[in-house]
Order: C-alpha cells, then structure tokens, then sequence
C-alpha cells in the first residue's frame, strides 16, 4: 500500500528548461503481506495523466517499505532497512498541485490498465497542493 509521497521535490523543478532533483520526488510502498511480493508490474497511475510506466520487477520483503523515485538509479536497501527503487523517468511526473482528480496517485495491480479509473486499484493518496520538500502520510 502506498503511506506516504513527497510530490514535490525541495527546491525548483527545472532551470533553464533542465529537470532537477527528479529522485526527489517520491512515493512509499510498504508490503502489508507476511511473505515477498515481487513488484514488477504493479502500475502506479497517476490520476491527472497517463505515465502507465509498470514497476520493474524487485522483490519486498514481507513487513519492508520501499521508496519508489522517479528518476534514474540502482535499486538498493539502505542501512536503515529501507529499499530505494527507480522507475527511470528523466522529468517530474508527480504533480506539485493535483487538485483535478482525487485521488491524485493510484497503485494498481499487474495487468491493470493506466486509463484514470479505479479498476484493478488496491491503495491510493491524495496530497491537493504540494509545500516544498514536504512528504505526506496518505
């Protein structure tokens, strides 16, 4: 299920047309089950578009979060326990301010279509308008 997205990143996001601070932007899964679930596929469907880029296959352990970025980078567990994975995007595609649609992120199961409905839905978040560098519970 998805707790927590940080949908804007600290700081601005371009400067003279260049994406900064892409792996700032982020959303936490947390695996609820008592045994691995492999991700790849489980869609996140973003609410006000159709970025339907399914997760890359990595394996969460039962009880673990993981932190899924928008950019680019090496899937990896940190000290504290937590994962780190990349969908591979080279701009901001969680919005700052995502009033239009509620809720404003979906994760969806694998095979599900990114068509902004809730089929195939199994957890959502809503954050609205987005302060700076500010991580939200959903």
């Amino acid at each position: 299920m998805i707790t927590h997205v940080r949908p804007n990143a600290a700081g601005d996001d371009t400067r003279s047309g260049t994406q900064l601070n892409v792996n700032g932007k982020y959303f936490i899964i947390k695996n609820l089950t008592r045994r691995t679930v492999n991700l790849g596929g489980f869609i996140p469907s973003i609410t006000t578009n159709t970025y339907g880029r399914a997760l890359t296959s990595y394996n969460l352990p039962a009880g673990a979060k993981a932190y899924v970025h928008t950019g680019s980078g090496r899937h990896y567990r940190d000290r504290t326990g937590a994962h780190h994975i990349y969908r591979g995007y080279a701009r901001h595609v969680l919005l700052n301010t995502s009033t239009a649609k509620n809720p404003d992120l979906r994760l969806k199961r694998p095979g599900s279509r990114d068509n902004n409905t809730a089929t195939g839905s199994i957890t959502t978040c809503n954050w609205n308008t987005a302060r700076d560098g500010i991580t939200y519970t959903c």
